[in-house]
């Protein structure tokens, strides 16, 4: 039998083979439409071994060059749009091989040796997540910052507090946009250890035992800027945790951009108006023409859904897979993919909601200063003239109803009826009526206070800064 010229199989395994694969085959295990993204980590990827090659002694410089600058023009009429996968391409590893031995012909059937599509898929997932990794995290920080921004301008403005979406103790907007701000700082710290998990190189682990090849994985790592290098080869081709980790980070953010966009869908509705959202992040009804929908904060709270289904899929799709590489496998890079386009997303349109917000102060004052809200203050009072709390407790609960009975205000309630109540209450005591009051007295740790509150912006500028220095430079 005549040995083929390079590259004349369209399927790295066909030696093995007396026939192609039948056409349905080959639309089944292709992955060419979703990994085609992966190209120019697989580009570096295989610039990075090629180096390890010629350590090995397995290439000389001038073919190195050679592999580099063909992988140059390959990125080059990717980012153009000009390069056009042949149909028989499997995936994108077996495009830029296929490309490679076409322009290099020996040089480039060369390139594979030492290596699987094993060890050369997980390093490119690795690449690409270390990079959505830092990106979401540098994205987060943008949040932060703009969370941050409509705190600064709302340090004394008071609105209400809420449990059980009930109104419950007077806060301030500084207050409330710190508290999501705070949970989008861990979430920058979950992709900052995602990123992290990505970051490492397992070429040189072959299909599943490495090679007898003398190969040496640090000098790929080193030309790949990735710190660590895999431990056992069988592990480094099966392990998924990385791109779970990053998945996982995405689902908690997408949780947790639900539910600002819940408030902003309550907030900007009639029933709260507490803000108003700009008319170019509004839509309107296609029947009703006095509406004003907030869609973008709708859309980002539906789309949570995906994140965590994504996380779902990923984590059954590993569950039941036997040591080590499994074809299915192939499948876990559309649920990567998908949860960290979709929290970019989500991320970029919360980030222009927010700053597209515009409160309004006086309503949020005045829902602050009703419902009782002061009821809990009025209580420490008595404790701290030494009433036992429950005692306490239930000496204001019964001042709440003998209000409502009355018709009166407590800031218009006549001191007669404070001591009927409890004899400890005191005239002074009607001044906790005023919300603006009873957040400057909370100056406990994390609390409303002002001076709390700007300790906390500190803190947020701190964390965002952090995140974004962490994150790594942004691919050019």
């Amino acid at each position: 039998m005549t040995e083929p010229e390079p590259g004349a199989n369209p399927m790295p395994w066909a030696g093995r083979f007396t026939t192609g694969p039948d056409p349905a085959l080959n639309r089944l295990t292709s992955s060419m439409a979703i990994d085609i993204r992966l190209l120019e980590h697989d580009i570096a990827a295989t610039v990075a071994h090629a180096h390890t090659l010629r350590a090995a002694g397995l290439l000389d410089e001038a073919q190195v060059a050679a592999i580099g600058g063909a992988c140059e023009s390959i990125v080059g009429e990717f980012r153009s749009g000009s390069l056009s996968p042949d149909g028989a391409d499997e995936d994108v590893h077996s495009l830029v091989e296929r490309l490679l031995t076409e322009r290099l012909g020996d040089t480039g059937a060369r390139i594979h040796a030492g290596r699987s599509r094993n060890d050369l898929v997980a390093t490119d997932l690795r690449l690409w997540c270390k990079h959505e990794a830092g990106t979401t995290a540098r994205m987060t920080a943008g949040l932060i910052d703009g969370l941050v921004s409509v705190a600064e301008g709302h340090i004394a403005t008071v609105m209400p507090g809420y449990t059980h979406l009930q109104r419950a103790q007077p806060v301030t907007l500084a207050f409330h946009a710190g508290a999501h701000a705070f949970a989008l700082a861990r979430d920058g710290r979950r992709f900052l250890e995602a990123r992290r998990a990505a970051d490492v190189s397992v070429l040189g682990a072959g299909a599943l035992a490495g090679t007898t090849l003398p190969l040496e994985p640090s000098v790929a790592a080193a030309e790949l800027g990735v710190e660590r290098i895999f431990d056992n080869a069988m592990d480094a081709v099966s392990d998924r945790d990385f791109a779970m980790d990053f998945v996982y980070a995405c689902a908690v953010c997408g949780v947790h951009l639900s539910r600002l966009a819940e408030e902003v869908v309550q907030w900007t509705s009639s029933e709260f108006s507490f803000a108003r959202l700009a008319d170019e992040w509004s839509t309107g009804s296609s029947m009703m023409p006095q509406k004003r929908n907030p869609d973008p904060a709708e859309l980002t709270r539906g789309r949570a859904a995906g994140a965590i289904a994504d996380l779902t899929g990923l984590l059954a799709l590993v569950k039941g897979l036997p040591l080590s590489y499994n074809r299915d496998l192939q499948e876990d890079k559309s649920f990567v993919f998908a949860a960290g386009d979709r929290t970019k997303k989500s991320l970029e349109i919360t980030t222009a909601v927010i700053g597209a917000l515009r409160f309004d102060e006086g309503r949020m004052g005045e829902a602050a200063g009703q419902g009782a809200m002061w009821a809990t203050d009025l209580a420490e009072r008595l404790v701290g003239r030494g009433v036992p709390f429950r005692a306490a407790h239930e000496a204001t609960g019964r001042l709440v109803a003998a209000l409502e009975e009355s018709g009166f205000e407590l800031g218009a309630a006549p001191v007669e009826l404070l001591k009927s109540i409890h004899p400890r209450f005191e005239q002074g005591d009607v001044a906790v009526a005023d919300p603006s009051l009873g957040v400057s007295a909370r100056t406990s740790h994390g609390g409303p206070a002002p001076a709390r509150v700007e300790e906390q912006l500190t803190t947020l500028r701190g964390a965002a800064e952090a995140l974004r220095r962490d994150a790594g430079a942004p691919l050019g």
